[in-house]
């Protein structure tokens, strides 16, 4: 089906970007090099200052875990709708919040990549966009009367 096949191809880029946004931070925990401050110094900067709210943490371990639970959000959401669409497709296309949801999430990413990012996930943020935008109106079509 091809409403089915336009919601795993959206799924794929945020599975991808997740995966790689929780891999790279996890290395970087012991050997820093892909989602850390390009000037060393800032990163120090970061491990030395607690965060205002809160004197518990600093703003390196603040930073680590933000980055983990954000890929691990993706993960999520892509895994959900992966699912979704594969083994409960009747519930994913009878449901108007699920079927909203799925592109309004990824405009969501993408309105973020385009401010806060960079290229890549803006990218992907698109790829995954079109998709899913693309998978509701062929469901809504194929529910047609």
């Amino acid at each position: 089906m091809l409403a089915k096949s336009l919601f795993l191809f959206g799924c794929l880029p945020f599975f991808v970007l997740g995966a790689l946004h929780t891999i790279y931070t996890i290395a970087d925990i012991r050997v820093p090099k892909k989602l850390v401050p390009h000037d060393p110094e800032v990163a120090a900067m970061m491990k030395s200052s607690a965060l205002a709210l809160t004197k518990e943490t600093d703003m390196w371990r603040a930073w680590v875990g933000f980055n983990i639970s954000h890929g691990v959000g993706l993960l999520f959401y892509a895994s959900a709708y992966a699912y979704l669409a594969i083994f409960h497709f009747q519930v994913l296309s009878g449901s108007t919040v699920l079927l909203i949801g799925a592109p309004l999430i990824a405009l969501i990413y993408l309105t973020l990549s385009k401010k806060y990012w960079f290229r890549i996930p803006v990218l992907g943020s698109l790829v995954g966009l079109l998709c899913l935008s693309f998978g509701v109106v062929a469901t809504v079509l194929a529910n047609a009367p």
